[in-house]
């Protein structure tokens, strides 16, 4: 518990006194008379008084961490003054209570109470009405992320209704609080975190609770020296005036009933002197708790009935608040509150891009998004049937596009790593259309959890792209003659692709030009598509990584760790009407890595790499071409060049009159299958090795031919390869089965 310096320097001044005077008085002794003079006389009067006088006025301290529906402890000053007795023999008091607590605020309880004796007992009935204006017990924008609505603590008022009934055995007592006025204040919901165009690490509540309570105490035998009472009770407490209107919470009372229990010991130490220890237990606080030490002037509590008549009634003198600060999604690399454009294809028309007012348009939130860092965060709306039109450019650099569900974790100064934008379900994406470009990239953009339908160019970056850019969670379904991604001329910067969904596409991938380092991650896959799955041409650098690591998007301000199922990412390619499926040429200088990839009936070749030079690299993992029309592999006018096949991979061709594999550089080849099948009819040799390349060719587990068959049909069979079925004037070492 804390208590404040001055509120302890009272304790012990009162203490120091009373604990004196009792101490002569036991003893036979009295202190001396005071000396005459205005000032004396006066400090003689308040001891008689203080002494003898009815138990009118008294003041303690309230000391606490943490009470039932408040922070800190407080100081009261307060009077319990008879007004009049009634012809039924009633007597009216007024129960008058200010407090000022160790932040600085002023509450104050206003009531009237009758008592009358019934018998040897005593029945109390008190009218109150309360108010709490202390504010200070929250933060006043100290913390990051708080400024904006500052300590977003209100004042309060309250009428109460209370009744006891004391006896010498023991006491029921029960009282009821009934906020009045405006009792509750909100800042976003629970499950929704936009206001405006703010984000929320926390939702701001503060709310004044009704509720009731209701105790039985019992005098303890063993402390009846003390007037010692043990109370047990239970209390109710909640808001149903106001209701959440957004988030997962929407229709639900601020703050539900709930219920809890409490337990308090109360003494009188010392004449005058009184002590009571509280402590409370609910689902919704938790624990709780005070102590409470208050001077009576003129008398204490005891058991004795008559002389509980002058004292006050037992109740909560805080008016229970629910409270949480608002806290404001910080940009760290800003210090700035993230700034959110909303688009909504069903909200209404003309918003203003904030989440109560969403714009209708990408059109629109793009006008609005003119600063680095803004995200524009776009709703599934009505995109199922009616997709957004989009030819989206990014006006400024870093900022975000991110779509309803997605999984992006965004950083802030205030909160960490927070997912904000799972607003709906991961399986439902906000679609675009275009009639060009759909996304145009940007430096340090991000986009988040798309899919975009039916446009020429699904994600487009160019030349002025030069520091790099991160797509995530994206499906592209594209048709003949349109491309999924399209890089062209990006001179540098990291350029990442996670989880990506590429399909029917006419071109899935094609990076033409410039010195990026492009990392993608995902399905490509295409039937019958006119164009290439992957085409990388023109590079005079970098590298391009295709399904060769399984990395999430990470940036200093986002980050997305969910990673998909791996067994997805691959390149499948079927019926290929491309002159090859995967053309890799005219590249100086590049790393090319391309990983599982599945090529299946391609009418013409199903590999190509051709015309790459300056110590490029161009390597594939887990390639299966299956019955290439034209050769599987073909490996052109390369120098200089390291061309390699790994892990599991095999090559077949159904053409009689070309190799499966056919090479003619001057070229490193790194080649490893395990099996390679070919439909050549002799002489016509099966691989075909030309030129001044080194390295190996080495096929582990089989190697088959066809060859005529002396009764047919069938014309032909397959049948083991041998050396005479390869064509080799290199320096490249072949290995068969």
């Amino acid at each position: 518990m804390r208590l404040s310096t001055p509120l302890l320097s009272l304790i012990l001044a009162i203490a120091i006194a009373g604990c004196g005077t009792a101490a002569l008085a036991q003893m036979g002794q009295a202190p001396m008379a005071p000396a005459g003079g205005v000032v004396n006389r006066a400090v003689q009067g308040f001891a008689n008084l203080d002494a003898n006088g009815p138990g009118w006025l008294y003041y303690g301290v309230n000391a606490a961490d943490r009470g039932l529906g408040y922070n800190g402890s407080y100081m009261t000053l307060g009077g319990f003054i008879p007004v009049s007795e009634d012809d039924l023999g009633g007597f009216w008091s007024a129960d008058l209570r200010s407090h000022l607590s160790v932040h600085g605020g002023f509450f104050s309880n206003v009531g009237m109470v009758r008592k009358q004796f019934l018998g040897g007992t005593l029945l109390g009935l008190g009218v109150y009405w309360d108010y709490d204006g202390d504010l200070n017990q929250y933060p006043t924008g100290g913390a990051p992320g708080t400024s904006q609505y500052g300590q977003f603590g209100h004042a309060y008022n309250q009428v109460g209704v209370s009744g006891e009934w004391l006896t010498d055995f023991g006491n029921i007592r029960s009282n009821g609080y009934i906020p009045v006025g405006t009792t509750a204040y909100t800042v976003g919901a629970p499950g929704m975190p936009f206001v405006g165009n703010q984000l929320l690490c926390q939702y701001g509540l503060d709310t004044a609770l009704a509720g009731a309570d209701l105790e039985v105490g019992a005098y303890i035998p063993g402390l009846a020296d003390w007037a010692g009472m043990i109370s047990v009770g239970g209390y109710t407490f909640g808001n149903e005036r106001y209701n959440w209107g957004t988030g997962s919470q929407a229709g639900n009372d601020v703050v539900p009933f709930f219920g809890g229990v409490y337990t308090r010991l109360d003494l009188t130490l010392v004449q005058n002197w009184d002590f009571s220890l509280q402590y409370n237990n609910d689902s919704y606080f938790d624990s709780t708790g005070f102590a409470r030490l208050t001077y009576r002037m003129g008398g204490s509590r005891r058991r004795n009935v008559p002389d509980q008549m002058e004292q006050p009634m037992m109740r909560n003198e805080h008016i229970v608040r629910a409270h949480q600060t608002p806290i404001v999604a910080v940009n760290p690399e800003t210090n700035a509150a993230w700034n959110v454009i909303h688009v909504d294809s069903a909200a209404a028309p003309r918003g203003n891009g904030t989440a109560e007012t969403p714009v209708q348009t990408l059109a629109a939130a793009q006008a609005l998004a003119a600063n680095p860092y803004d995200i524009v965060f776009v709703s599934t709306g009505n995109s199922a049937t009616t997709p957004y039109a989009s030819n989206w450019v990014f006006q400024a650099d870093n900022q975000i596009l991110v779509g309803q569900g997605s999984s992006l974790q965004l950083n802030t100064a205030t909160c960490g790593y927070r997912s904000f934008f799972a607003t709906g379900p991961a399986t439902a994406y906000p679609v675009l259309t275009s009639s060009g470009n759909a996304i145009t990239l940007r430096n340090g953009a991000i986009v988040d959890h798309f899919r975009i339908e039916n446009a020429p160019v699904g994600i487009l970056a160019d030349n002025t792209l030069t520091t790099g850019a991160n797509v995530n969670d994206v499906q592209i379904v594209t048709k003949a003659g349109q491309t999924g991604v399209s890089m062209v001329g990006v001179p540098s910067g990291e350029v990442n692709f996670y989880n990506m969904h590429v399909t029917n596409a006419g071109r899935g991938l094609r990076v033409d030009g410039g010195a990026p380092d492009v990392n993608f991650q995902g399905l490509i896959a295409s039937t019958a598509a006119t164009d290439e799955s992957i085409l990388v041409e023109n590079l005079s650098g970098g590298s391009v990584s295709i399904n060769r690591t399984t990395d999430t998007l990470a940036t200093p301000v986002a980050r997305n760790p969910l990673l998909v199922a791996t067994a997805s990412f691959a390149v499948r390619d079927t019926a290929s009407a491309a002159p090859a499926a995967i053309q890799v040429t005219s590249n100086t200088g590049a790393v090319v890595a391309v990983g599982p990839t599945t090529i299946t009936r391609p009418t013409q070749q199903g590999v190509a790499v051709q015309s790459n030079a300056g110590t490029s690299a161009v390597t594939f993992a887990d390639l299966v071409v299956v019955d290439a029309a034209a050769e599987a592999f073909s490996s052109q006018s390369n120098t200089n060049t390291t061309i390699g096949i790994e892990g599991r991979s095999s090559l077949s061709s159904q053409s009689s009159t070309l190799p499966v594999f056919a090479s003619n550089d001057d070229a490193t080849l790194l080649m490893t299958l395990q099996s390679m099948t070919s439909k050549t009819v002799a002489p016509v040799p099966a691989i075909v090795l030309q030129g001044t390349s080194t390295g190996f060719l080495d096929i582990t587990d089989t190697f088959t031919v066809e060859r005529a068959n002396p009764t047919p049909p069938p014309a032909s069979i397959p049948a083991p390869g041998t050396n005479a079925n390869v064509s080799n004037t290199t320096g490249v070492t072949v290995t068969l089965p």
